[in-house]
């Protein structure tokens, strides 16, 4: 929320800095306001402290987006005595598909993976036949991913968390 509020801030700025200095350019704007103009950009104590600022919330966007570029992993990382071992998210994704798939209330169903300083976070998103107990059959699906994945990956599950997107969808009728 932050960066997102300096982004706002620093484009902002920008974009200002930019319109005074297009007018400066433009060759029929009146001298008196040209004049006034060059001392507040060229001139200003402000100026400096305002330049300080931009160049500080640029120096901060640059590290964050090299930052978030070497955290984007899209596996996790398992040390045994003889080396690495690396499972893809993927990998993860489609294990957890695979416990769900014997489940009758099921219609259809995807998953995301995220990582969480080592543990697995699994989002589910299902959607349930007509009658399906949602409570039922959601905690049935955690308990399945969570064992699953963690006696087959051998990787501590954080959490499971289910999104039932439809429940009456095997009802639906095309118009046309």
């Amino acid at each position: 929320m932050l960066d997102r509020l300096l982004l706002l801030i620093f484009s902002v700025i920008v974009a200002i800095f930019s319109f005074a200095l297009v007018l400066l350019a433009l060759p029929f704007m009146p001298s008196q306001y040209s004049e006034a103009l060059h001392l507040f950009i060229f001139e200003s104590n402000s100026m400096i402290l305002i330049a300080i600022i931009l160049m500080l919330i640029a120096l901060r966007f640059i590290f964050k987006t090299t930052e978030q570029k070497i955290n984007n992993v899209n596996y996790i990382s398992k040390e045994t005595e003889i080396g690495e071992i690396r499972i893809s998210f993927n990998t993860i994704k489609s294990i957890a598909l695979s416990s769900i798939k014997n489940i009758n209330e099921v219609k259809d169903v995807k998953a995301q993976v995220n990582d969480k300083n080592g543990e697995v976070s699994i989002i589910i998103t299902a959607c349930f036949l007509t009658g399906a107990v949602i409570p039922d059959v959601s905690k049935d699906i955690q308990n399945r991913v969570k064992e699953y994945i963690e006696t087959t990956v051998e990787v501590k599950v954080k959490e499971v968390i289910v999104f039932v997107e439809e429940a009456n969808n095997s009802s639906k009728r095309r118009v046309g």
